[in-house]
């Protein structure tokens, strides 16, 4: 049986998880002209997400930050920051102080993305643990989820929202909080900064709707 009242919130957060990914793509000119269109359905997205207030309040704020940056600027501080000197790095195992286990999480992400039909694009330059393709790998899984709510197919929605907890728990919910105040102490560009306050407490809030692993 249906259930599109169940598949809607989820779709919405879709939505969410792939417009952060996009922010975090070169910003090339489409690419925020398409960053801009997203956001102009983000507090309706939040709102449909049951989103916690201050993730709306950071939603709205990146929203506004959006639409009055200039490309040009977005791109200057997109060098600056993830590309020259690489103030703030955006690869999840870049973050593990161990360096015994940053291949681990390279590949445990990778054995994520195989279990769900998520691949790379043979021409793809950022590694598996990039945050982007970490958000979009969560955004494929939610479309997914939402697909099998759709369609009734109640086993396959369970071992979706089990995958999006195992993920969250496992990698986005350690590293990205701290990645998003290294950069908010590394910015001054209200696209980054606003970027980086309303991933952090939109990851937090999500991490706090799934069962905590025993």
């Amino acid at each position: 049986m249906m259930d599109m009242d169940e598949a809607r919130p989820v779709m919405a957060r879709a939505s969410i998880y792939g417009l952060s990914a996009l922010a975090f793509t070169y910003p090339e000119d489409q690419t925020v002209d398409d960053i801009r269109d997203g956001v102009s359905t983000l507090a309706e997205a939040l709102g449909l997400a049951g989103s916690r207030p201050e993730t709306v309040e950071t939603g709205l704020a990146f929203g506004e930050a959006v639409q009055a940056t200039p490309p040009s600027v977005i791109r200057r501080n997109y060098n600056e920051f993830f590309v020259g000197r690489k103030q703030c790095r955006l690869d999840e195992s870049e973050y593990d102080e161990s360096i015994f286990n940053r291949q681990q999480r390279l590949a445990d992400a990778a054995g994520f993305y195989r279990a769900f039909g998520f691949e790379l694009a043979g021409d793809a330059y950022q590694r598996a643990d990039f945050v982007g393709t970490e958000l979009e790998f969560m955004h494929v899984v939610l479309i997914k989820h939402a697909y099998a709510l759709e369609q009734g197919w109640d086993d396959q929605a369970e071992a979706c929202k089990d995958a999006e907890g195992k993920f969250l728990s496992e990698h986005l919910e350690w590293w990205i909080p701290a990645m998003c105040e290294k950069l908010r102490g590394a910015s001054t560009c209200a696209f980054y900064r606003s970027l980086s306050h309303f991933l952090e407490s939109f990851i937090r809030s999500e991490a706090s709707e799934y069962p905590q692993p025993a």
